[in-house]
């Protein structure tokens, strides 16, 4: 097998160099700009608002345009055997899912009820029938999520590939990243001036899009391969995901609660367990080595197709 070079190292130096430029910018803006009443700049002229969505701009077009770049050199395979650290990770995505889904789920009581605190209401938010809908369908697939990868840790625990018995489950959390991004947009806010929820919308949006292939990969839709992408709207999701979460939870402790507009986000523990896993999951996959050129791929398919003729 010839040696292939891949544009992973360069998009993981990318990530790296953005966030610690990034997070010092989001937690100062949390101190001196944000309205913790309502997630709005309290000036949004000022330099570190347009550098941070400069920033951000400049990261997408990075990764995906390597991405692009890279689609057609190698296609990489799924590990194999005992994995601890995606195991662990595994296990601990599913306790996260866990956690927001019953925290989602008495969310949906309070809001059918009628009973939902004041406080939990995000700014401008319809906690209505389309909140109280795509809550559900966060609650629903959020479990089965959980159930997921449950059995995908126990599989790399064991070095034995259980989770291809359940391989319906793993578009759960496609649908999952649906059903949250839906009850993003339910929420009637101007998002020229918000914030953070900007911030999750994209994270989202590139989850599910990582969800998609990983879904590929281990529903074997792919076989042996997957392209670049995992790894640009990977390394995104975890991007933002950090971006939105670790902030938020620095405010936390350091006792400035007053300054975050959305109560609720302390209960997304997804935002922080999920850069974990997929970051551990993409180094799991390069880590295997077992990728080859697309030339390789296709000269034994087609072998293969004209001995069938």
């Amino acid at each position: 097998m010839k040696k292939i070079k891949t544009n992973f190292g360069a998009q993981i130096i990318i990530l790296c160099v953005a966030l610690l430029i990034a997070l010092p910018v989001r937690i100062y803006q949390y101190l001196h700009l944000i309205d913790g009443t309502n997630g709005f700049y309290n000036s949004w002229v000022h330099p570190t608002v347009f550098g941070l969505y400069g920033l951000c701009v400049l990261v997408i077009v990075l990764l995906i345009c390597l991405s692009l770049k890279g689609r057609k050199k190698a296609l990489y395979a799924m590990p194999t055997g005992k994995h601890v650290g995606v195991g662990i990770a595994s296990l601990a995505f599913a306790l996260s899912f866990l956690s927001e889904s019953a925290f989602n789920a008495y969310r949906v009581y309070q809001i059918s009820t009628g009973t939902i605190p004041v406080q939990q209401l995000v700014i401008g938010d319809n906690a209505g029938k389309p909140t109280l809908a795509f809550t559900a369908v966060q609650v629903v697939f959020g479990l089965l999520s959980a159930a997921f990868f449950t059995v995908f840790g126990i599989s790399f625990l064991s070095g034995k590939e259980q989770y291809k018995k359940v391989s319906l489950l793993c578009a759960a959390p496609t649908l999952w990243a649906v059903g949250r991004l839906m009850n993003g947009f339910a929420q009637t806010i101007s998002y020229r001036y918000v914030s953070e929820l900007l911030f999750e919308l994209f994270m989202v949006v590139f989850f599910a899009m990582f969800a998609v292939a990983f879904a590929k990969m281990c529903a074997g839709v792919l076989k042996a391969r997957i392209q670049m992408r995992l790894f640009a709207y990977g390394a995104l999701s975890a991007f933002f995901a950090l971006l939105a979460a670790v902030p938020r939870y620095v405010m936390l402790l350091m006792g400035r609660q007053d300054l975050l507009y959305r109560q609720t986000s302390a209960y997304e523990v997804t935002d922080l367990i999920m850069p974990i896993f997929v970051m551990i999951f993409i180094f799991a996959v390069a880590a295997t080595k077992q990728y080859k050129s697309v030339e390789e791929y296709e000269e034994p398919e087609t072998q293969e197709q004209e001995a069938q003729k």
